[in-house]
């Protein structure tokens, strides 16, 4: 029966995630979306962490956060509108070098929540990406492309995904790649592992790389993080494991969880 009444609360509050954002979506500013977005996060909030406390019984610790909530109605009213979204990054400069340095290179991130945020950033600077996923169980980018005016190109991950990397990163664009994973891919864990198999691949290959974050911040603009590692290009089997462990650290500051590396799938990802 407590599984029975879990489907339905899942249910009810997807249609209400997905009505609400076609109903923020109906607005005729683009900006003013963002932040009707974030006061529909504010109202919802409540009642969202009772459902998931009462009903589906997750811990205190791992209850479900503004930043998801955020990042749900987010990807609902991008469905159906354009979100001029507030964008801030104090290490831009980092990015642009990095491209005019590198030309196309791997963009490393993990699930943040906001990360998103950066596809529109990205085309902002006129910069072309294509994200390493397999479009979620909709088989698409379906409201991922967050202020972008263009869909999000995907690179599925299977036995074909490293030659489509290759001339992606020969065509001079950025890779952003999802490095970590969880069981049965439930990220409210408070704990999260890395694959190590993207860092393998840009040793291998001697392709840069760079770190990526992003987080809401005190004023309610999301925050885009790139951050250089030690070694852009690792190229000793120790600068690799120097580059892996800045990663982890990287993450495990933002997410506040246990990171460790595990490989998930012999793919990239």
């Amino acid at each position: 029966m407590r599984e029975i009444i879990k489907k339905l609360f899942k249910q009810l509050i997807e249609i209400f995630v997905t009505v609400s954002g076609f109903t923020i979506a109906k607005m005729r500013n683009s900006k003013q979306r963002y932040w009707a977005a974030l006061l529909w996060v504010k109202w919802f909030f409540p009642f969202a962490i009772f459902v998931d406390r009462w009903v589906f019984g997750r811990p205190q610790k791992s209850l479900l956060s503004k930043t998801a909530l955020l990042k749900f109605i987010l990807s609902a009213i991008t469905r159906y509108a354009y979100i001029n979204i507030p964008l801030r990054s104090s290490s831009e400069q980092t990015l642009l070098e990095y491209h005019r340095k590198y030309g196309g290179f791997i963009l490393c991130s993990a699930h943040f929540g906001l990360t998103m945020a950066v596809f529109g950033f990205l085309e902002k600077h006129g910069l072309p990406v294509v994200s390493i996923s397999n479009g979620g169980a909709r088989k698409k980018a379906y409201g991922w492309n967050w202020g972008c005016t263009e869909p999000l190109r995907l690179i599925k991950p299977d036995a074909k995904s490293l030659i489509k990397v290759h001339k992606a990163l020969a065509k001079n664009e950025i890779v952003l790649v999802y490095c970590d994973h969880a069981p049965n891919d439930n990220f409210q864990n408070d704990f999260l592992f890395l694959s190590p198999n993207i860092f393998e691949y840009t040793y291998k290959a001697t392709i840069p790389l760079l770190f990526l974050g992003a987080a809401l911040a005190y004023d309610e603009i999301i925050e885009i993080e790139f951050v250089e590692a030690s070694h852009p290009i690792p190229s000793t089997v120790e600068e690799l494991a120097v580059v892996m462990e800045e990663f982890r650290c990287f993450v495990a500051q933002r997410m506040e969880k246990s990171i460790s590396f595990k490989r998930k799938s012999p793919l990239l990802v």
